[in-house]
């Protein structure tokens, strides 16, 4: 073959990509949705005539850490194998390659060592080029920082709707019933709970004790028709009122005071 052909068939072959997605949640917002990173980086290539060799995908994944993204393991373990060639990795956003930024320099590192470099489409960077690298150390500090700033807010948030008298989600305990969003009483059930906090606060009867002290009354707890002892110990330790949630390493009279101190919502209709 002469030199001008295999000059002429290197301009033919179309640079080979793959494509990386990424959504913590299975219910992303649209404009991250798995749906949208892919529409986005598939008319990239059209435009810039990538051929897509294989596309990897991590649906209800963190960013945080590399572990547990079996998408994004298996597409480096096929880079270090060579098996499809390709030039690039295609991201939408070098947050959807990660947030942590050790993981993220760390794995473009492996990238280039196999020849492949990251393209993230929507931040306009290119890890081939000069500055490249330097934005993506950049970025990758930035978006690890602002995962941080989404955990705080977060935990905020929930610490305010607690305060505000209202459930922070899940199955209500027992004992009261959930109605739009906040939790009332279950005069059904109440009368175990009752017996329940009075009996470990105001005697020395363990869970054992309070179990065979109800079973002797022919109380029956409807959360699985049974008094056992780890249904007893769990109710025991556990009190939610109107202010506050209660954590576990709060001590039984601390509990019962603040129920007896805390107006509790009983009348669905307040």
């Amino acid at each position: 073959m002469t030199l001008l052909k295999k000059v002429m068939r290197l301009k033919n072959e179309k640079v080979k990509v793959y494509l990386y997605t990424r959504v913590s949640t299975l219910m992303q917002i649209d404009g991250y949705s798995l749906d949208a990173q892919k529409t986005k980086m598939k008319a990239f290539c059209d435009y810039n005539g990538y051929e897509i060799a294989g596309e990897y995908e991590d649906a209800g994944r963190s960013g945080k850490s590399i572990e547990g993204r079996e998408a994004f393991k298996r597409m480096k373990d096929d880079i270090r194998s060579g098996k499809d060639g390709v030039s690039f990795v295609l991201v939408f956003k070098l947050s959807r390659f990660g947030r942590n930024a050790a993981d993220v320099l760390s794995a473009l590192q492996v990238m280039q060592d196999y020849g492949a470099n990251l393209i993230c489409v929507e931040d306009g960077i290119d890890s081939s080029k000069d500055a490249g690298k330097l934005m993506i150390s950049v970025l990758s500090a930035v978006a690890e920082i602002e995962r941080e700033n989404i955990r705080v807010q977060t935990m905020e948030g929930r610490i305010q709707k607690a305060r505000e008298g209202k459930w922070n989600g899940g199955f209500a305990p027992y004992g009261y019933e959930l109605k739009n969003g906040k939790l009332y009483i279950n005069e059904n059930e109440a009368e175990a709970i009752r017996i329940i906090f009075d009996r470990y606060v105001n005697t020395d009867m363990g869970s054992t004790g309070i179990a065979k002290y109800l079973e002797n009354q022919d109380m029956k707890l409807s959360l699985d028709n049974s008094n056992s002892v780890e249904t007893c110990c769990l109710l025991s330790r556990k009190d939610v009122n109107k202010r506050s949630y209660v954590s576990l390493d709060v001590e039984m009279e601390d509990y019962y005071r603040i129920r007896n101190e805390t107006e509790v919502t009983t009348d669905a209709t307040e």
